[in-house]
């Protein structure tokens, strides 16, 4: 299917990962998943520029966060969507945090992140 969106889901919580990895292939998205911003640079600097459709990122992770991770985007695919989520308070971010196409506190209803990525995506 060649119009199938695809999201990369970055989290450092294998559970996370897989949580939205199967959520996402049962809503008929192609998925690929990191463990934290660098491996998802490492995947989007060797993917075309339009091969993801959105960047589901958590902010706190390990090597390089999901803020880092959100300003190289940026700053090289400036109109890649990206919707940030963290388990933490937002204060220290929240400039960040608003520039983001999308916001979830966790724990969030996979009803609201749909809701926000067919938002996004539509």
């Amino acid at each position: 299917m060649a119009d199938t969106k695809k999201i990369l889901v970055v989290d450092d919580e294998a559970i996370m990962r897989d949580l939205l990895t199967d959520f996402f292939e049962m809503m008929d998205y192609g998925i690929m998943s990191a463990k934290d911003g660098s491996v998802a640079w490492e995947i989007l600097s060797e993917s075309a520029p339009d091969e993801y459709s959105l960047i589901i990122t958590d902010i706190n992770m390990p090597k390089m966060g999901g803020i880092e991770l959100f300003k190289k985007v940026k700053s090289k695919f400036p109109d890649m969507p990206i919707i940030l989520m963290t388990g933490y308070g937002i204060e220290k971010v929240k400039q960040d945090v608003e520039k983001a196409d999308g916001f979830l506190a966790k724990p969030f209803e996979l009803d609201d992140l749909n809701q926000l990525v067919e938002k996004i995506l539509s």
